[in-house]
């Protein structure tokens, strides 16, 4: 992990780069009016305390960091079909623009979130290796113990830096089930622990010592927020009036703090934020007091601050530009530029048509541009005399879009050009980011998920956008390998008007397996660098759908369901909002219902009775996972009653065990073996059932290493004429990961009605 170091590090110098170009630190009445530097610390985007940031920022007016380990890309994603680190840069805009509501400055650590997991172990053992994406998994983990001691060493060397008084998270050390948190949760609480007593030992990595700003630091307070939205501890060390009065900033009016940190919440949509962020609403968080500096004094009986009493920070009085523009301290000023992107040795030019007289704007280089040699970078200033400034990019800056490639390592979020305004008397008046991202002259990109390939002739469609002004075209070349083989090969001029291309390959005879697509667009005169981009791929055995099958879908916010039973020759049709009114589904086999339906489809809660009276006639529905609080809200979708709990088998390794081998469902068109049930991605499923009524059949068996095999993994019951099946196994990760045993075993799972023949309904 140690490869973060570097570009993380250039994320938190004191402005945009580099020392030598930075701006003043500190002037005029953007200062924070108390010198107090507190830190949260969280596993995931919306693990923040924005409560307690909100306050600090608000009513206190410290300078206020919010540490996330992750972004998020292991997550669902309840806005969209993006998943893994598409959605990563989806979570990690949301989290900048709460920030900009909470006036907080975000730092990433950027470890890969692999989804959920329910030890501490698992998580440091896989961020013991690099990984900037879901299927970037070639490089050999370390272990558990390389994994930890790296992200404590990187903990410590941000408490280094930036210099906090307090540091409270939401995230335990226990370890222990049940009362553990996520595996994620429980890595922050041990790291932060470990960090808050290493910060301050000159014999602790004392190489850090050695870059710029990273200095000896013993925070006073570390504390465990031990109240929140579902209730206070009794026995709370400090309670935190986090509703009292929060007031303006450069981007907020005055309002309560515990306002804020709702409206901060709501920024959270791909979590479904934006519908119940007001439940996270109180006027107080407690803590407890899980460590504290020798010299720290003693909190007072009845503690509503968890800095009561410490001595004024002077590192408070030393905030960088990026904390001061993103804190909201400092007005923006409207400065359009010529283009929204950049790429590196071009230049972006700013109007300054709203620049007053008198004054002066600087724009500072992005993080890790050179700062040597002839391509080094520096400041560029202009007056309000000049009409417009360019703002060259140095050759060798490292590109900040796309965001879903280039977002690990930086350690930041948000736009990478930072300016600031000064009066005729050098008062820093204003600053802002300007709306450019710098980009390659020319990108590529593939399906987000796994390509299936067929023998013979595959048509890859290839997206391609050229930034780069004077290029108007770029060559694209496509490599299909099995192996390290490459197995097929081609490559195509792009025109920068057509915005891709869809590339021809035979792979004639070839055999059913894993392969891999990768595609390039050359970028240079000379045919380098190219941007590459690769995607995991497979050849499916032959994996089909009873012949005739006819199915309804109930689409939700994913369709993964959909797009895999078309390919396996079924004739699906969507399911409107008129066709579940009518209940007209005569003609129909079976009717799936997507993930997460009832959180996306109200037509479906409200006329849900329609397909259970289907059901009664002889219909077959497949219902996919749900999550339990929109699930038991609306009494699910289910002829006999099912409550779905938290529980969740996390490890994708845990073995399976079929209660009924003979039952229909594994029998035909697919017979499935174990093999079948190998080779599943992140985890085998969530948020099983609790409670099932004994009319359902429990056909599967699953449970994590060490625990108690869940037995809902697949619920099956016989309703008058037909059938229900409700599954919380994650199906869809693995139909896009092209996982054939699940191909297969989700054939099935449609197919009955045509096994067992009993045919359509109203069609018998």
């Amino acid at each position: 992990m140690s490869r973060l170091v570097p570009a993380l590090l250039l994320a938190l110098l004191a402005t945009a780069a580099h020392a030598q170009s930075a701006p003043p630190a500190r002037l005029g009445a953007d200062l924070p009016d108390r010198p107090l530097v507190v830190m949260n610390l969280a596993a995931h985007p919306d693990d923040e305390d924005g409560l307690t940031m909100a306050y600090y920022r608000g009513n206190q007016d410290a300078a206020v960091y919010s540490v996330v380990f992750t972004r998020g890309e292991g997550g669902q994603n309840e806005a969209g079909p993006d998943l893994y680190e598409r959605l990563g840069a989806i979570r990690t805009a949301e989290t900048e623009a709460a920030a900009r509501i909470l006036g907080t400055r975000v730092v990433y650590l950027d470890r890969f979130d692999f989804g959920f997991s329910k030890h501490a172990t698992e998580a440091f053992d896989e961020w013991s290796r690099p990984r900037a994406g879901f299927w970037d998994t070639d490089a050999p983990r370390e272990g558990a113990e390389a994994g930890r001691d790296e992200l404590v060493a990187d903990v410590v060397r941000l408490v280094r830096r930036l210099k906090p008084d307090v540091m409270f998270t939401n995230h335990d050390t226990t370890t222990a089930w049940p009362d553990a948190q996520h595996g994620h949760h429980q890595a922050v609480g041990i790291s932060a622990y470990k960090a808050f007593g290493l910060a301050a030992d000159p014999t602790y990595r004392p190489e850090q010592l050695e870059e710029e700003g990273v200095d000896l630091w013993q925070p006073k307070r570390l504390f465990l927020r031990t109240g929140g939205w579902s209730g206070e501890a009794s026995d709370a060390d400090v309670t935190v009036p986090v509703g009292d009065a929060c007031a303006a900033t450069a981007t907020r009016s005055a309002e309560s703090c515990a306002d804020r940190a709702v409206a901060a919440a709501a920024q959270h949509v791909s979590q479904g934020f934006d519908t119940f962020a007001p439940r996270f609403r109180r006027e107080t968080n407690t803590f407890t007091l899980l460590a504290s500096a020798d010299d720290a004094p003693p909190l007072p009986a009845g503690a509503t601050d968890l800095a009561a009493g410490l001595a004024p920070n002077p590192a408070a009085a030393d905030l960088s530009l990026a904390a001061l523009v993103d804190s909201g301290r400092l007005p923006g000023l409207d400065l359009p530029v010529n283009s929204p992107t950049v790429v590196p040795s071009g230049a972006v030019y700013a109007d300054l048509g709203a620049l007053p007289d008198g004054h002066t704007v600087t724009v500072f280089p992005p993080p890790g541009a050179p700062t040597r040699g002839l391509f080094a970078g520096a400041p560029v200033t202009a007056s309000a005399n000049d009409t417009r400034l360019r703002v060259p990019i140095p050759t060798g800056t490292p590109p900040t879009a796309p965001a879903y490639r280039q977002q690990y390592g930086s350690g930041t979020g948000g736009a990478p050009l930072l300016y600031e305004v000064r009066d005729a008397k050098g008062t820093r008046v204003a600053g802002g980011r300007l709306p450019v991202e710098i980009v390659p002259p020319a990108t590529v990109d593939l399906s987000a998920d796994p390509i299936r390939l067929v023998p013979g002739v595959n048509e890859i469609p290839v997206a391609v956008t050229i930034y780069e002004v004077a290029r108007d075209t770029v060559d694209v070349g496509v490599t299909i390998y099995q192996g390290d083989r490459a197995v097929g090969y081609e490559i195509v001029p792009v025109a920068a008007t057509d915005r891709g291309a869809t590339v021809s390959i035979d792979l004639g005879d070839a055999e059913p397996g894993a392969y891999r697509v990768q595609a390039a667009a050359r970028t240079t005169s000379c045919g380098l660098p190219w941007f590459i981009v690769e995607r995991p791929a497979a050849v499916l055995p032959d994996v089909a759908v009873a012949p005739g099958l006819r199915v309804g879908f109930v689409r939700s916010y994913d369709g993964t369901m959909a797009d895999a039973l078309e390919v396996m020759g079924a004739d699906v049709v969507d399911l409107d909002s008129t066709a579940l009114a009518t209940g007209q589904f005569d003609g129909l086999h079976t009717v799936v219902v997507d993930i997460r339906a009832l959180l996306d489809r109200p037509d479906l809660v409200a006329h849900k009775g329609h397909l259970l009276d289907w059901v009664e006639r002889g219909g077959h529905l497949v219902v996919g996972y749900h999550k339990s609080f929109e699930w038991n809200a609306e009494g699910g979708v289910a002829p006999f009653p099912i409550t779905l709990g938290r529980d969740r088998v996390t490890d994708e390794t845990a073995a399976i065990t079929l209660t009924e081998p003979d039952h229909p469902l594994f029998q035909s068109p697919h017979t499935l073996t174990e093999a079948d049930w190998d080779g599943w991605v992140q985890e085998r499923g969530l948020y099983f059932p609790s409670e099932a009524d004994d009319r359902f059949e429990r056909l599967v068996t699953v449970g994590d290493p060490g625990e108690d095999p869940l037995t809902t993994g697949l619920l099956f019951a016989e309703v008058g004429q037909g059938t229900y099946v409700y599954s919380p196994l994650v199906w869809y990760r693995q139909l896009a990961a092209l996982n054939p045993g699940a191909w297969r075993a989700f054939s099935n799972l449609v197919s009955l009605p045509l096994v067992d023949g009993r045919g359509a309904v109203g069609m018998r």
